[in-house]
């Protein structure tokens, strides 16, 4: 073939590459867009799939956290918190089947109940046993201290109560020894933030904060400081002693009182102390209570006229408290209030009280007399102190009966100087007489005299008053030297 020929075969093959049809280029293009579609089409089903096979997936990690949670929850979350309480106090935090997380002393002598043992993992009833087993083998539950709390503290109020008497039951078991009958204590905790604040404050668990609060709803004189150092046996007698129907607390046994000298030995201290014997008083009443940090027995008795109130202390018998006054509105028998007849004199009336309180004359101090009024009624009041000792005392100002005496402790010491000459500071006597001769008065033209040693402006004085004549006088003398610093006189 020449080359001329092959040239034009070349030249009319391009030209039919690429014809100017556009109708036939069209249907064309409709053709190959119908495969598209099809590929289109088969992709759509492909993302279907994945997309159920995605949410499959979510399903199961939210089966998987669905299951770790439960597990978490019944195996490691604290479900309840239980405590027990003597002196030593003790948490047991266990999990919703009551198997053990965590022992938690609150205190030294929970410590050493605990020692090195390890309950982690064990189950609640192990742990309690030997717990309590510890507590008494180191001496905390004994014939003189037998009682224990078991608080339960958890959100699901049904099974704490199932709980609290299942354990209440268990350690009663366990406390029935040959030496002695245990006392239980149970309760739920309904506890608020405050209470848990005091629980948090006074270093106790949140159970023995709700005991406390219950006695204190009982007797509002308590206050929670006084009340959170007491043992649970102590606070188990006043819970007996004050006990309302409002008590949630249940019991199970009987707080020992062997610590104490007991409600007959209390009874017969105060009847010794106030001259009488058991068939002159009526309405005795003997209570164990908490005053002053330590426990004591009030006893109340009426005797002769008299009603009678009394403090003894509950471990030794020793009277603290005193009280005796008139049951019949303070008229002695008979007596009127238009009786006629001189007064009797300030010291004369002093005699009395201290003739009454068996203690010298001369040698009480904090010394006062006052003379008062009362529905017609001229009566001495008087107060002094001595050997540890308060005393109270009305005094009817014509007779010298005796309307009023009290006697409370309250551990004072005579102060350096008072009712004596030693140290260059007068006696109280002394002061007064210096106050009457500045006032040109003797000791039988006054009344209601007293006297009482006090610190004012760097020196030492005695503080003196008494009346005479309608007026009131008031004198300050100087300790040491006797001089009169300050000298008033006004109308009665």
């Amino acid at each position: 073939m020449e080359n001329k020929e092959l040239r034009e075969k070349i030249k009319s093959a391009f030209t039919n590459a690429a014809p100017n049809d556009p109708d036939a280029v069209l249907s064309l293009y409709e053709k190959k867009k119908g495969n598209i579609m099809i590929t289109t089409e088969t992709r759509k089903r492909n993302t279907w799939v994945r997309k159920l096979s995605a949410v499959a997936a979510v399903f199961v990690l939210l089966a998987a956290g669905c299951f770790g949670f439960l597990y978490y929850n019944g195996n490691y979350a604290v479900a309840s918190t239980v405590s027990l309480d003597i002196n030593p106090s003790i948490e047991i935090r266990v999990n919703r089947k009551e198997r053990v997380l965590d022992v938690v002393p609150l205190n030294e002598d929970g410590r050493i109940v605990v020692g090195d043992m390890d309950f982690s993992g064990s189950d609640l009833d192990v742990a309690v046993n030997a717990l309590v087993g510890s507590m008494l083998r180191n001496g905390y539950l004994n014939e003189l201290s037998n009682s224990i709390l078991i608080s339960v503290d958890g959100g699901d109020t049904a099974k704490s109560s199932q709980l609290q008497e299942k354990l209440s039951a268990k350690i009663s078991s366990l406390l029935e020894t040959d030496a002695f009958s245990g006392a239980v204590l149970s309760q739920t905790v309904t506890a608020d933030d405050e209470l848990r604040r005091l629980a948090q404050t006074y270093g106790i668990t949140v159970g023995k904060a709700q005991l406390v609060q219950q006695i204190m709803n009982a007797s509002p004189l308590y206050t929670f400081e006084a009340l959170a150092g007491l043992s649970i046996n102590e606070l188990n007698l006043l819970l007996e002693s004050h006990s309302t129907p409002e008590n949630s607390v249940n019991s199970v046994g009987t707080a020992s009182d062997k610590a104490y000298i007991g409600t007959d030995a209390a009874a017969n201290a105060a009847l010794s102390h106030a001259g009488l014997s058991a068939d002159k008083a009526t309405m005795l009443k003997t209570e164990l209570d908490f005053e002053d940090g330590v426990m004591v027995y009030e006893v109340e008795f009426v005797a002769d006229g008299y009603e009678y109130e009394y403090e003894i202390d509950a471990a030794d018998g020793t009277v603290r408290k005193s009280e005796r006054e008139r049951d019949d509105g303070r008229r002695p028998s008979g007596q009127s209030p238009s009786s006629s007849g001189e007064y009797l004199t300030a010291d004369k009336a002093k005699q009395i009280a201290c003739e009454h309180a068996d203690v010298p004359f001369d040698g009480v101090w904090d010394y006062s007399i006052d003379f008062e009024r009362d529905d017609g009624w001229s009566i001495y009041e008087i107060e002094f102190k001595y050997d540890g000792y308060e005393y109270d005392y009305e005094i009817n100002a014509f007779t010298g009966d005796i309307l009023k005496s009290e006697r409370e402790y309250d551990g004072s010491s005579r102060p350096s100087g008072s009712g004596t000459e030693e140290g260059g500071i007068l006696s109280a006597d002394k002061a007064k007489q210096a106050a009457l001769q500045h006032a040109g008065l003797a000791a039988e033209d006054v009344r209601a005299v007293w006297a009482e040693l006090d610190y004012d402006d760097g020196r030492m004085v005695y503080e003196v008053e008494f009346r005479s004549g309608g007026y009131e006088y008031d004198y300050e003398i100087d300790a040491a030297s006797g001089a009169v610093l300050k000298a008033e006189k006004e109308r009665d």
